[in-house]
């Protein structure tokens, strides 16, 4: 019972809502690639990087609040055109069958709840063609939501199986227990005001300075760097590797990955998470150069950028934290450290305006602006008999006599009460003339 309610119910449920997700947070990253393109000269890589905490924020609001201000309103459009498109379809319809119907009622929708009581058996036998479209919309659907789970199973084992064997594998590496590194490396630890029990390892084959792990982090050192590079330079290197430690990097690009196994199938949030990894570099290293000297920071720059060129490789897992070799972020991450200042890494007005500004615009739905006929259904309950053409407005306190009035030809849509005038006034335009029968009032087509 329990695994039938979760594949029939909770499942397609969440398969929606990971669809409709996936389409808003689509639109939010060309937002914030706008954003980071105007502002590329003013944002700071802190602020550019918060961009994305924004990202995450859609990806995983299960609901939130309708505003007209919503960039999503975008969408609105299209789904009133199909709307209207399918009103139209439904009138033209409508209008086709008339030529051959014998009598027609209309009734409110109050009395829709009394159609499937009184349809009789040969009308749902005509009826069962017109399921057949539906039933193979569902098979469609189902193929889908089945090859989204398949998916999401894949990515999240192979996930599971990497990540597995990366941490057996550095389980095995032993402590560095050089006596200079570990006292450099502690004292990156006290000017940080980092407190964290963090591990100092052999980094093994990993070739690359890099931070693994997020409850138990682990900063790994190949035997290779700890020849080439003097104390300073491995002082940067820590101060590099503790600033993804303090900015809780491992955490977020854990959480990042897993929302990307949920929307494997959109290409759009891989692309955005490369950038975010890049800008997540980006700020690590304003992180790190505010807790250097000045007049160190060139050096900074030419000691992470000849280790990236040279000694390192990138490795874009999400237990990983470690130095991006991309060509691009190497020439921003040269414009940056050259232009940095340590007052730039604090609050900022254009970063606080812009995270309010994209945050207001993005994480907020779009407001339904469509007329009350729009929102409400809008079909119309066509009946066949064999006597007379007739149109007949039912109320809600004529659902006794509208049972009467039903035979085995009847076949039933419906419309709102709202639409009751409407009817009346369209009946009178095409020809029928109202008469008065029991409770209710039919609009008989004249000969």
């Amino acid at each position: 019972m329990m695994i039938d309610m979760f594949v029939n119910v909770y499942l397609p449920r969440f398969f929606d809502w990971v669809i409709e997700t996936s389409i808003m947070a689509s639109i939010l990253v060309g937002l914030i690639l706008c954003v980071k393109i105007l502002l590329r000269n003013k944002l700071t890589p802190r602020w550019q990087y918060l961009l994305w905490m924004i990202l995450i924020v859609r990806l995983l609001l299960p609901w939130s609040p309708d505003s007209s201000y919503s960039i999503y309103s975008i969408l609105s459009y299209s789904n009133g055109t199909s709307d209207t498109f399918y009103q139209e379809s439904v009138v033209v319809s409508s209008s086709k069958e008339r030529t051959n119907i014998g009598d027609t009622k209309v009734v409110t929708k109050e009395d829709n709840y009394a159609s499937d009581l009184t349809q009789p058996a040969e009308s749902k036998k005509q009826t069962h063609s017109n399921k057949k479209p539906q039933d193979d919309t569902f098979s469609f659907y189902t193929i889908v939501l089945y090859i989204w789970l398949a998916g999401v199973i894949i990515l999240g084992l192979a996930t599971i199986i990497m990540n597995r064997r990366l941490l057996l594998y550095i389980k095995k590496q032993p402590v560095i227990t050089d006596g200079r590194i570990v006292k450099i490396f502690e004292s990156c630890k006290k000017s940080m005001s980092v407190q964290q029990d963090i591990s100092l390892l052999l980094a093994g084959k990993i070739s690359s300075p890099t931070v693994f792990g997020f409850f138990r982090p682990r900063v790994l050192l190949s035997s290779v760097h700890m020849k080439i590079l003097d104390e300073q330079q491995l002082r940067y290197i820590f101060h590099h590797e503790l600033a993804h430690i303090k900015r809780r990097d491992v955490g977020v690009n854990w959480l990042m990955h897993g929302l990307l196994i949920l929307n494997w199938f959109n290409p759009i949030l891989w692309y955005a998470y490369s950038c975010m990894r890049e800008d997540q570099e980006l700020a690590c290293d304003a992180c790190a150069l505010t807790y250097i000297d000045s007049e160190e920071q060139l050096a900074y720059g030419q000691t992470i950028i000849s280790l990236l060129e040279h000694h390192s490789s990138y490795y874009q897992v999400p237990s990983f934290a470690n130095l991006s070799r991309n060509k691009r972020t190497l020439k921003r991450r040269i414009l940056m450290i050259k232009k940095f200042k340590k007052d730039s890494y604090r609050w900022s007005v254009i970063g606080v305006v812009a995270i309010l500004a994209v945050s207001s615009l993005s994480l907020l739905n779009a407001r339904a602006d469509r007329s009350d006929e729009q929102q409400k259904e809008q079909t119309t309950e066509m009946v066949n008999t064999n006597e007379r053409d007739y149109s007949r407005v039912v109320t809600k306190e004529d659902q006794e006599h509208r049972e009467s009035m039903l035979n085995e030809k009847d076949q039933v849509t419906v419309i709102t009460k709202e639409e009751q005038k409407m009817v009346e006034n369209m009946s009178v335009k095409e020809g029928f003339v109202p008469q008065e029968e029991g409770t209710g009032f039919f609009f008989t087509k004249e000969k």
